[in-house]
Formats: C-alpha cells, structure tokens, sequence
C-alpha cells in the first residue's frame, strides 16, 4: 500500500521542461510523511545521478545528498515540493518516471508513474532576445524538431541574423525525428488530473490524512474488516478500527454483515459534507 500512497504524491500533468532541467511536482495527500532521502531517479528508465537531483519548497532548495534520516524533509498535509533533474530536455510525447525514497518507518520504497510533454513544454522563447553565441547554448540540448522547427521560424520572421538561422537549422538538420516505437503510446496511463482534485477535496473535507486513507482503503476494497483495510495503509489496526467508527457515526460508514465495514461514495460524501465543500471552493476559487 505504501507504493500506492507514494504514487498518489505525483501530481499529474506537472512534468516539464524548465530553465532549471526537468521538473515535476509531489504533493502530500494523504499522510504526513518524513522523506529520509532519495534513492533512484529515472527518466524512461534512465538513472539521474544523486548530485543532480534537487528537491525545492518554498524558495529552499535541498540536493540528495542532503536528505538524510539525521535531516529528513518532512511533508505536511497538502504541502509541495518540486523535485527538480539536471538532465537533458524531453521530448514531446509520454516518458515514463521512477522515484525511490527512503520514508521515516518504512524504509527503502518507491513508484513508477507516467506523464506527458506538450507543445507548451516545449523551449518557447523568442530567439531575438539572444545573442547568437546564447542561442547556440540554448539549443545544445534541444532534440525535439518542433522546438527547432520554432525557434527558426521566429528567427527568420524577427532579426532573420544569417549566423543565427545557420545555427538553428545546423541544431534542427542534427535533430532526429520520433521513431515509430516511440510515437506508439501517445496517452499516458496516469489517471487524470480530476481524480487529484477529488483526493485534494476528500483531504479538505475529511480534515484528517490518516481519514482519507481509510476511506479510500475500503472503498478500493469495496468492504472490509480492520485488519484486511490496515493492510491495505500504512496504519495499524487500532487506528485503523478507530477510524471506521469515527466514519461510522457520521453515516459516512457502516458495517456488514460479516463485520467488516463499506463507506459512502465519494459523490455522497461529498453531498453530506456540502457546506464544508462549498468553504473548501469558496477559499481556493
């Protein structure tokens, strides 16, 4: 289950190039958590080097080797943190994510996701804003025609320098197109943003990560006893059953005849909890 839980701190549709590397965002969910460091980091299974991973919250920026259990990055509820890769620019299309993090009381543990690259993430700057000898730098790294195909495109329609196009269409000539393999998945797996922002109001109206978790242990489950829902979290038993009693007496649970438990779905707890929805909405519209 703590793979499934690490896999719900990716946040969909947040990959992309920056001036920085490659960059995606993780946001906390479900349960407070203390990251003890990064142990893998892959790109289309591509390893990134510890020393070129950064993680940056709140204009502070930590490398790997900086999070350690004696200085663990702690994640509160609903918080962000960026992890950032020094490593060439994507291209355009779907490209496949690996993290591996080592968690306060659980060890060594990771997920692997997918995310997509579009046109917007594609390098989109005006080429007349720099120098040819800037130009050059900016496209060393670029593979992506299209990108190329932009940049060349603006040259010629602004300044039109003989050097600069000479550059761009010297990168573009040296670019190589997608192959078939790698245009065959064009969509990604991961589930849409929508299912985010539902997990994002479930945590604002049930007030409490270790809530949600349950909730949506059980409904995963469909029902189940304390024991087969603990081991489906990252909690123990006790709280677990403490849990479902707390749901139960806000008729946002029941038992079954075997003894296990089932919950309302997301739609009708939503409903019962209209007025501390509408609050949720009203404060981030």
């Amino acid at each position: 289950m703590i793979e499934q839980y690490l896999e719900r701190l990716f946040t969909w549709e947040s990959l992309e190039n920056t001036e920085r590397g490659v960059e995606f965002e993780l946001k906390n969910r479900l349960i407070e958590a203390e990251f003890e460091g990064v142990t893998t980091a892959k790109i289309d299974g591509e390893a990134v080097a510890p020393g070129d991973v950064t993680l940056a919250r709140d204009g502070e920026r930590y490398t790997a080797a900086e999070v350690t259990p004696e200085e663990p990055l702690a994640l509160d509820l609903a918080e962000t943190v960026q992890v950032v890769l020094d490593r060439p620019r994507l291209r355009l299309g779907v490209h496949e994510i690996e993290l591996g993090l080592r968690v306060e009381g659980y060890g060594e543990v990771g997920f692997t996701t997918d995310d997509e690259i579009r046109p917007d993430d594609l390098v989109d700057v005006d080429p007349a804003d720099y120098t040819v000898d800037g130009l050059r730098g900016l496209v060393a790294d670029v593979t992506e025609p299209e990108s190329l195909e932009r940049l060349l495109e603006r040259e010629r329609e602004g300044k039109n320098r003989t050097t600069a196009v000479a550059v761009l269409e010297e990168a573009l000539e040296a670019a190589e197109p997608l192959t078939d393999a790698e245009m065959v998945r064009s969509e990604p797996t991961t589930t849409d943003s929508g299912s985010n922002l539902v997990n994002d109001l479930l945590v604002e109206v049930l007030e409490s990560p270790q809530r949600v978790s349950v909730y949506l242990a059980v409904q995963a489950l469909g029902s189940g006893t304390p024991e087969e829902i603990a081991g489906r979290t990252v909690l123990p038993e006790s709280t677990v059953r403490s849990t479902l009693e707390d749901l139960e007496q806000e008729d946002l649970a029941e038992r079954t005849d075997d003894g296990g438990y089932s919950v309302v779905s997301p739609v009708k707890l939503l409903q019962k909890r209209r007025q501390d929805l509408w609050t949720v909405l009203r404060s981030t519209l």
